[in-house]
């Protein structure tokens, strides 16, 4: 299942931003054509269509754009996702039901511009979760993460390190307390040579990590390979792409799900 859930994540981005049915912004202002100068060569995703269980369930997430930061994704099962920035980095994202929030995301950067503290809070800012992002002179990542604000090590439930090469996430190790024994569940990441439909987002590729879905990577995730702590917790899923002329994705295959690109 967890596996599932992340090839879901990785696949449907859009979906955890999932939206309502509103028309692609076309409003030019002076600060939209000002952004535009930050990537005037970038290929923006606008639409994503989400098909699953043969055709049962069709979703379509819609995404608005100020130049080439993104604004807001509207989905059709009645959701929206709006963003906010702090110069060129995501500083905000907030998730609407019906028009009404249901939870926010924080993110915080050193000076280097890399993710440092993440917080998910609810309507009322009551902190939810937190991750705490440390960076080793090998290169990797550890990730630290508490449910609530208190940071302990009685609210600890993340303790992750993320392996990175050239810029791009090889694997992950989680590792957790079974039985009162040490365990570490690894997923090594394979990926494509093609663009990511995320790809030319601004602000996209300093959340490569911040969860385990990897949707700010630059390529596409075609396969993880889980070991996990005991056979049924391990596997492989693979998830196949279909490309246009310029070497984005137009769609993705995985199983029973089925998403379309629109560019």
């Amino acid at each position: 299942m967890k596996r599932l859930s992340l090839i879901l994540g990785m696949m449907t981005m859009g979906i955890l931003a999932s939206c309502s049915t509103d028309e692609f912004d076309t409003d030019v202002t002076s600060d939209t054509m000002e952004d535009a100068k930050l990537n005037p060569k970038g290929v923006y995703l606008k639409r994503i269509i989400t098909t699953t269980n043969a055709g049962s369930t069709v979703n379509t997430s819609d995404y608005l754009y100020s130049g080439s930061k993104l604004t807001r994704i509207n989905s059709s099962d009645g959701s929206h996702v709006v963003y906010m920035y702090a110069g060129n980095l995501i500083s905000e994202r907030a998730f609407y039901y019906n028009n009404t929030l249901n939870t926010k995301e924080i993110f915080e950067y050193n000076e280097n511009s890399q993710l440092l503290n993440y917080r998910r809070v609810n309507p009322s800012n009551t902190v939810l979760y937190r991750a705490i992002y440390q960076y080793n002179s090998d290169g990797t990542v550890t990730v630290s993460g508490y449910k609530g604000a208190t940071v302990s090590e009685s609210t600890k439930i993340v303790n992750r390190k993320v392996f990175v090469v050239n810029g791009q996430v090889t694997k992950i190790e989680n590792y957790t307390i079974s039985n009162g024994s040490a365990v570490t569940e690894v997923l090594n990441y394979s990926f494509d040579t093609k663009n990511s439909p995320f790809k030319d987002i601004l602000g996209f590729d300093k959340l490569t990590y911040y969860d385990m879905a990897l949707n700010g990577s630059a390529r596409n995730v075609t396969a993880i390979n889980t070991v996990g702590a005991s056979l049924a917790n391990s596997g492989n899923d693979i998830v196949q792409y279909t490309y246009n002329a310029q070497n984005y994705p137009v769609s993705a295959n995985k199983g029973s799900i089925v998403l379309q690109y629109f560019y």
